[in-house]
């Protein structure tokens, strides 16, 4: 048996090798390195904030109320006195057209 190998292997070797290359594959390109984005992202001159103020608690009722107390309406005066004959009368009313009060102007 030992022959028969011996016998192969020359024969083997008589045979001209052809060379077999395998068909090139195009390997893909490595990725571009993935650029994380800040934590906090500060906008471009002139763009709009995306982040916006956020309360940590609830406002309770009390604490607005002594907040907006100052920014109420304040009560206006229902009586005022007329400019020309001086008497009481509710504000943005007709009184006299001041007829009474400059008995001087003619006035029909």
């Amino acid at each position: 048996m030992a022959a028969a190998g011996a016998l192969l292997r020359r024969a083997a070797a008589a045979v001209p090798r052809i060379p077999f290359a395998l068909p090139a594959i195009p390997t893909p390109a490595p990725p571009a390195p993935v650029l994380e984005a800040p934590a906090l992202a500060l906008p471009a001159a002139g763009a709009a904030m995306d982040l916006m103020a956020v309360p940590k608690k609830k406002v309770s009722k009390y604490k607005k109320g002594l907040r907006n107390g100052p920014k109420a309406l304040k009560p206006v005066p229902v009586i005022v006195r007329c400019r020309c004959c001086g008497r009481v009368k509710l504000p943005h009313f007709y009184c006299c057209s001041g007829e009474r009060g400059n008995p001087d102007s003619s006035s029909s």
